[in-house]
C-alpha cells in the first residue's frame, strides 16, 4: 500500500518511484522472457526520428543511436500477460488515479549498450490523448538504470499545466519545441532506478532521457492505464470504448 505522503507527492510532482515493487524473482522471470522476445521478435532501429536529434546529438551520433521498441509483449509470453494484474501494480494505480482502471498499452523501450537512443523532452499525452488527466504511465525497470545508462529525467510539477503543443508530423515523433524545451533551458530531476523498481508518472508530465553510454542494456517496459471513464477525443459518447479492466468495476455511463 502506498502512504498518503507518496500519493500526495505524485499529485504534486507528477511522478513517484516505488522501489522493489516487483520482487527479484518476478523481475528475473520477466527479464528472461523479454530477452527471448527481443531475440525472436525484436528489431533494432535508430530510435525516434525528427529535427530534435540535431539538438540532442552531435552530427556523428545522429545516425548511429540504437533502440529496440516492441509493443504488447503479452502477445508472445504468458508471463507478460499475467503482469497486467500484478497486485502491487494494480493497487498503486488505483490509489494514484481511480478505483476502476483500464489498461491501454504495454511497450518495451530498450536502449542497447554503447549508444542507446535518447528521447527528447515531451509529454506522452500527444501519443494517446484522452479527455482528462487520469492517465498514468508505469515504467518497470528490468535492469539497473544508473544515470549513465540514460535514466528517466522529469520536470516536477509540469503535469499541472496540462497538455502542451508539440512538434508533430510524419517526419517526427511528437516532441516539445527544442528552442524552449531542452535540458539547456529547463532543469530536470534524474530518476535512476534498480531492477524491479517502477516509476509512475502522469502522461502530462514533461520528461526525457539521455543516451545509454554504458556497456549494459537498459530495458524498461511502460504500461499505460487510465481511469475507465476517460475516452479519446475522437470517440463519440455512444461508441463503446472497452479494454482490459485491471482493477475495479466499470460502471455503464448514464444516457445523455
Amino acid at each position: 500500500m502506498l502512504t498518503q505522503e507518496q500519493i500526495q507527492a505524485y499529485q504534486d510532482e507528477g511522478y513517484l518511484k516505488v522501489e522493489g515493487l516487483f520482487s527479484p524473482e518476478e523481475t528475473e522471470e520477466l527479464g528472461s522472457e523479454m530477452i527471448r522476445i527481443i531475440n525472436e521478435w525484436g528489431q533494432e532501429t535508430i530510435g525516434w526520428h525528427g529535427p530534435w536529434r540535431e539538438r540532442y546529438l552531435n552530427k556523428e551520433e545522429q545516425q548511429s543511436t540504437k533502440a529496440v521498441f516492441l509493443h504488447n509483449p503479452h502477445f508472445y509470453s504468458s508471463a507478460w500477460g499475467r503482469v497486467l494484474f500484478h497486485e502491487g501494480l494494480t493497487r498503486c494505480v488505483q490509489q494514484l488515479v481511480a478505483p476502476c482502471m483500464q489498461w491501454h498499452h504495454t511497450v518495451l523501450h530498450a536502449k542497447p549498450p554503447t549508444l542507446g537512443t535518447p528521447f527528447p523532452m515531451h509529454q506522452d499525452h500527444p501519443f494517446y490523448p484522452h479527455d482528462g488527466p487520469g492517465f498514468i504511465d508505469c515504467l518497470l525497470h528490468l535492469d539497473d538504470t544508473p544515470i549513465e545508462s540514460g535514466c528517466l529525467q522529469v520536470v516536477p510539477g509540469s503535469h499541472l499545466g496540462g497538455p502542451l503543443e508539440h512538434i508533430t508530423g510524419a517526419h517526427t515523433a511528437p516532441h516539445l519545441p527544442t528552442d524552449k524545451y531542452h535540458p539547456d533551458f529547463i532543469e530536470t530531476v534524474l530518476v535512476p532506478a534498480k531492477a524491479g523498481d517502477m516509476i509512475f508518472f502522469s502522461y502530462n508530465m514533461i520528461h526525457w532521457s539521455d543516451c545509454n553510454r554504458t556497456g549494459d542494456w537498459r530495458k524498461s517496459v511502460r504500461f499505460g492505464f487510465h481511469d475507465a471513464r476517460l475516452r479519446p477525443p475522437n470517440k463519440k459518447p455512444e461508441d463503446p470504448y472497452n479494454n482490459i479492466v485491471v482493477a475495479g468495476f466499470k460502471d455503464k455511463p448514464e444516457a445523455a
